[in-house]
Parts: C-alpha cells; structure tokens; sequence
C-alpha cells in the first residue's frame, strides 16, 4: 500500500513538473510534443510540417533529422522539402548534422544546384581543419564534400572544386587525406572525359577537360605509390576507386595481393570481374574454370564467362554459355542482355513474343517484358508491334504506372504515331512525377512532334535542367538541338548537340548521327 502511494505521489510530481515546463513554453518541450504528435500522425504533409517544427526548436535532435529523413521516399518528396531544410541548417550554421542532412536533401532531390551550392561551401568553409573532427562528424563532411563536388559536376563547374579539393588536400593528413584523394581522383577522372572542350579565347590555354587529366595524371601518380601499404577496409576502397577511374589493371593488382590464401570463390569472382575490365580474359577465364568445380559455384562461373564474352563481343560464345542456364527466366535475361548489346533487335523481339507465349493463362501480361517490347517497338520502328502492346497494357491498367504511360507516349511521339494520345499519357505521368526529367523531355518530344516547337523548348529545357543527375543527358541536348534547328536558332542548335556529345554514353544515343546533325548546319 505504500509503495503505490508513493508511486502516485511520483507520478503526479512528474505530471505537475511536465504542466509547468510546458507553461514555460520550453523549446525542447515544444519540439517533443511536435515530434510525438509527428508520429500520431498519419497525413504526410502534417507529418513532414511538425517534424519542420521540432527541428526548428530543437535543431540538434537526431530523432527528429532520422526521422524526417525516413518519411523521404522519393525525388520529389526530397525536393519538396530541400528548401525548408537548407534554410533552417542555414540558420544553424554550426550544426553539422542537419546541414548534411539538408546537402542530402539537396542533392537527392535533384534541387537547383544555384539554389544551394552557396549553402554548402559555406558549411566546408566553417570546417576549418577535418583532421580534427570526432569520428561521426567526419563522416558528416565526407558527405558535404562529396554532394558538392556531385553539384559541381551536374553544372560543369570544374575550377572551382577542383581548387577546393587541392586547397583541403594540403591541411589534411592521415586517413582524412586518403578519403579526400579518392574524392579527388573521381572529381578529376569525371572531367578528364566529361569536361568542357573549350579552350578559351583564340584557342590559347588549356581546357577544363585537358587540365582535368593533367591533374589526374599527377594525383594517381602519387595515389598508386600508397596502394601498396594499405590493407582492410582502405585497400578495398582504393581497389573500387581504381576501377571507378579507369584503372582496372591497378586494382586488378591490388585485389590480387589482397586477397587471403584461404579458399574465397567470392573473392575470386571479384578478381575474375576486375580482371575482364582489364582485358585480362584469359585470367577471368581461369577463374571461371577454378570456381566452377566448387559446390554451389557453378552458375556464377557460368554467369561470370557470359560477362566476358559479351564484353570481348563474342556474342556467340555468349549465348551458347547462356543456353546451359536451366533456369528459364534466367536464362532469357541473359538471352536478352546478349541480344541488346549486340543490337539485336529481331532477336529480343522474338524472344520476347515467345517469353509471352509461356506467361501462365491468367497472366495477359508482364510489365517488365512489355516495357522492353516497347523499346524494341522503337528501335525496329515497328508500330504494329507498339500498338498492340500498348492495347494489352490498357486493358491490364498497366498504362497506368507513370513509367508504361511514358515509354508509350514517347515510343509513339518517336513513331510520329497517335500523338494526342501520347500526349495524354506522358502529361498523366508528368503529373505522378513532376520533376522526372525523362518524363519532361518526352513531353518536348511529342509536342515538337505536333509542330509546337516553341512550346517543346520550354519543355526541353525543364528537362535539361533537372537531368542534372540523369545518364541520358545526350538525348535530351540533341532533342533540344533539333528544336531549336526547327526555330532557326542554329548556333545555339549547334551548342546543344555539342553538348549531347559531351555527356552521353547510353543505348539510344547515337554519336554518329549527333555528328551528322553538327556537319549538316555546318
């Protein structure tokens, strides 16, 4: 009896002292209460506007930065609270937690780099030595520096992260100075192959692209002399930014040393990968052969010489490695990533017609497969084959995820088939994803189709500008070319295809014909 009077006494005490700190209106009352009422709450946007709240009374919460952070699921849900975020990580300019976490917001959200960059070289520039930073904070700038030099490189910005990186290279030592070597040699590798051409006036100095690979030559000079004291965590570090970079036959080398004398199939295939990056087939090979005889082993070598034949082009050696898969649908994707990169159109469609034939009988259809015979529909320019797909996803509801709604309405703008209709679809995904960049450039795409020119432009470039982190930058830049060669605005047609050179690597983007197109105006 009395330890439940005492009890009582304690709770109504504690209840007592909650009621008048709360009279007090205590900042960190007033986030807690924010925060728990954040958590009650089942709508998005009071969840996301409460959370905003307790960080405002409360800026150093971590519960509340975690948080707000696992509410962010997509793109335009980072986007749509970037700028709250970087203003108030603005108005705690010491807070390092929460300006990373606005940086990531930032940058996830593929925000205007003008409307933050200035945010996040101001946080680096209050980082006045990183070797001194506690452990979690280091990782913290790790991230700043990495979403700046990223926002350099969607703008092409290249002296000035360059400076930057060569300025905190020389304060820092130790296993700061690794991390920001690597960081340094990705910047520099990026714009040694994606930098600008130009050289100035009269054609004298160097371009950014040239001073970029000089920069680079010099740094992994020196960084390939530290590969060989590393080990652990620091040499599989170096071992990834050696591939990244282009220099497979550097981590090739440096994963071989590193790795135990113990049997480790894993590691073997990592070398066998490293080594077909190398060109070193014969070695991959070897490795294929070796691992093949272990138990459980066998289809990963199978999968691993598939790799390598397709990357030496031999695209039959390929196949026939591919047809002693017994899994089929494993077997037909492989079948498929063979046929794509050897542009075999004819042949992913009929393995496709035939993967449908074998859906079960109450399957009419399979998305994933649909989408490819889309592409293949637009690569074979065959609107029999798109019209009938496209049917198939309308009577599914398929049409209605935003991705089958806009490869349809492109594929048909690039057909120059049913465009009022592909105008439909492609504004109905627009409306799912505002800010989807490849979404905005089929819009300009079937709009210029209709000979809407003008309007396409404005659509090409919101396009343009928020495929900043998009690899398809090149056929968005040659779509803008060709609209403004439409308008008559040849030198900047002319700029815009250059630029579609500089950027693109991917399947549909065809350097050749971008050369015609520049040649032409010529």
């Amino acid at each position: 009896m009395k330890k439940f009077v005492f009890f009582a006494l304690c709770c109504l005490s504690v209840a007592a002292f909650a009621v008048d700190f709360s009279k007090a209106e205590s900042p960190r009352v007033r986030s807690l209460e924010n925060f728990m009422a954040a958590t009650k709450s089942r709508d998005f946007g009071e969840r996301k506007a409460l959370l905003l709240e307790a960080l405002k009374d409360d800026p150093d919460s971590r519960t509340g930065m975690e948080f707000l952070e696992s509410m962010i699921q997509t793109r335009t849900e980072a986007r749509e609270i970037a700028p709250a975020v970087r203003d108030l990580a603005a108005a705690n300019p010491g807070n390092l937690l929460l300006g990373t976490m606005a940086a990531r917001m930032c940058y996830g959200g593929n925000y205007p780099v003008p409307e933050y960059i200035g945010f996040v070289r101001s946080l680096l520039a209050g980082v006045k030595n990183p070797d001194k930073l506690a452990p979690e904070l280091l990782d913290n700038y790790y991230v700043l520096v990495s979403v700046y030099t990223s926002a350099l490189r969607q703008v092409g910005s290249y002296a000035e992260g360059s400076e930057y990186l060569a300025s905190i290279r020389k304060k820092t030592s130790g296993d700061v100075l690794f991390q920001l070597f690597n960081s340094s040699l990705e910047y520099e590798y990026f714009f040694s192959r994606y930098g600008n051409r130009e050289r100035g006036f009269l054609g004298l100095g160097k371009s950014d692209r040239e001073k970029a690979q000089a920069c680079f030559d010099d740094l992994f000079s020196e960084y390939a002399n530290l590969i060989p004291a590393l080990e652990g965590a620091e040499l599989e570090r170096a071992i990834d930014v050696c591939a990244s970079v282009g220099k497979a036959d550097v981590a090739l080398d440096a994963a071989e040393r590193g790795r135990g004398k113990d049997v480790n199939p894993a590691a073997d295939v990592r070398i066998a990968y490293l080594a077909v990056a190398a060109k070193d087939y014969d070695k991959a090979a070897e490795i294929a052969e070796k691992i093949s005889k272990l138990d459980g082993w066998k289809g990963p070598s199978q999968i691993l010489l598939i790799n390598s034949f397709i990357a030496q082009k031999k695209f039959a050696e390929a196949k026939a490695k591919a047809e002693e898969i017994r899994v089929p649908i494993a077997r037909d994707e492989f079948l498929l990533r063979i046929y794509e990169a050897e542009k075999n159109f004819t042949g992913m469609r009929t393995l496709l017609d035939d993967m449908e034939k074998r859906l079960s009988p109450d399957v009419k259809i399979d998305l994933a497969n649909a989408l490819r015979q889309v592409a293949v529909a637009e690569y074979l320019k065959d609107a029999d084959l798109l019209n009938r797909i496209w049917k198939l996803m309308v009577e599914t509801d398929q049409i209605d995820s935003p991705d089958a709604a806009n490869a349809v309405g492109y594929v048909a703008a690039e057909l120059n088939i049913r465009l009022d209709e592909a105008e439909k679809l492609i504004r109905g995904a627009i409306e799912a994803e505002p800010y989807n960049a490849a979404y905005l450039d089929s819009m300009a795409w079937v709009l210029f189709r209709q000979g809407k020119a003008e309007e396409a432009l404005q659509w090409i470039e919101k396009s343009v500008r928020e495929s900043e982190q998009d690899a398809d930058r090149g056929i968005m830049f040659e779509h803008k070319g060709d609209i403004l060669k439409a308008l008559g605005k040849k030198s900047e047609a002319l700029k815009s295809y250059r630029q579609a050179l500089e950027c693109s690597e991917s399947l549909d983007f065809d350097p050749v014909r971008v050369e015609k197109k520049i040649a032409d105006l010529k």
